[in-house]
């Protein structure tokens, strides 16, 4: 079955946003406010109630998008508009706010080992350390750290271990976004689905098809780079971009996953 190539999912998804650029950037701002309510927040427990209804109206916004990508992408342009954030309300909400908390179910396994092998490595350093000396630097109250009295061969060993601890996490949360990436889509695109069955369907959707998705992100950090001299302004056009065109390859997966 042929496959679409990066350059043709983004001319896709650029004929799709044709005539639609302002609702989609509208819609993208919308979006951007309401991620910064909470910066105005003046105590500690104001910031900790606001970020967490933004994060939770973000679950349910971020639905809204795909449904108005979706319907760009499907050739319903006329129907999409800034009430498609009314979606995922309409639509069964809580499989939304179930579809996070699986990610973060999904990621828990590889961040509890891993952390834990950060406790061991920071046992090994405090060992090596005047502990009364490193809580004093550590509350401020001298600006020298303490010198850590560790063979060099230990000391590297533990860096060394740290560093590859890292990466492996960052493989594995990478191996887990980009299996489970379609998840959101498949809610969509399937509002009778039920979260462990849009799991189970993007897991096989993605089989043989992470790279191939990674490589298409990837293709954008020159926008991102462009985005950032631009003082941000460019992240306006980019985000519906890189949004409209990650429905055109989930559509291009349906289309080709036998």
């Amino acid at each position: 079955m042929y496959h679409h190539t990066n350059a043709e999912l983004k001319t896709a998804a650029r004929n799709s946003l044709r005539g639609h650029w302002f609702a989609a950037i509208t819609m993208q701002l919308i979006m951007i406010v309401i991620s910064s309510v909470s910066l105005g927040a003046n105590d500690s427990d104001s910031v900790i109630s606001l970020s967490l209804i933004i994060n939770l109206l973000n679950i349910w916004l971020d639905a809204g998008l795909v449904s108005f990508y979706f319907k760009l992408c499907c050739g319903q342009g006329g129907n999409a508009g800034v009430a498609d954030f009314l979606y995922a309300f309409k639509t069964h909400p809580v499989r939304f706010l179930g579809n996070y908390l699986m990610q973060i179910l999904y990621l828990l396994p590889g961040t509890i080992l891993y952390f834990i092998g950060i406790f061991i490595a920071s046992v090994f350093f405090l060992a090596g350390s005047d502990v009364d000396m490193l809580m004093l630097y550590l509350y401020g109250d001298i600006d020298v750290l303490p010198e850590i009295n560790l063979p060099s061969a230990v000391l590297a060993a533990l860096v060394l271990f740290i560093i590859v601890l890292s990466v492996a996490y960052l493989l594995y949360a990478a191996y887990i976004s980009l299996t489970y990436s379609q998840t959101t889509r498949i809610l969509v695109d399937f509002p009778d689905l039920t979260v462990t069955q849009a799991y189970r369907r993007s897991s096989q959707l993605m089989k043989g098809n992470r790279m191939r998705l990674l490589g298409l992100q990837l293709s954008f950090l020159p926008w991102a780079l462009l985005s950032v001299v631009t003082l941000g302004i460019g992240f306006l056009y980019l985000m519906p971009y890189v949004g409209c065109t990650n429905v055109e390859f989930y559509l291009d997966r349906v289309q080709n996953h036998s």
